[in-house]
């Protein structure tokens, strides 16, 4: 998303990264970052949780306006409601793309 980012203000856009990883976007020049400590595939929050979504879109989408400098990042203040090993993500089912490739997915782990 952050090159895409990129790619995007140099056309004119303005853009908002939400993103875990700050830091990164930071070190390669994203002009605005809405960090937020939630799981990797869940950046909105849970599933189902209409109003913590919205909260953090609005929130996201203020920076637009607020952001002063290149580079600015907005610590949003949400939390994610339970401990990072009790965050079971993963859908029940496995993607089409992941069953496609998953032997070539467990050859590559065992390298």
């Amino acid at each position: 998303m952050g090159l895409a980012a990129r790619q995007l203000e140099a056309s004119g856009f303005a853009t908002v990264v939400l993103t875990p990883t700050w830091e990164f976007h930071r070190l390669v020049g994203i002009p605005r970052s809405a960090a937020i400590a939630y799981p990797y595939g869940r950046p909105l929050g849970q599933v189902g949780d209409r109003e913590g979504q919205r909260k953090v879109l609005r929130a996201a989408l203020d920076l637009l306006e607020t952001a002063t400098a290149a580079g600015s990042v907005s610590h949003l203040p949400e939390e994610w409601p339970e401990a990072p090993r009790d965050t079971h993500w993963h859908p029940p089912e496995m993607s089409p793309i992941i069953e496609a490739h998953l032997e070539d997915i467990k050859k590559a782990a065992r390298r």
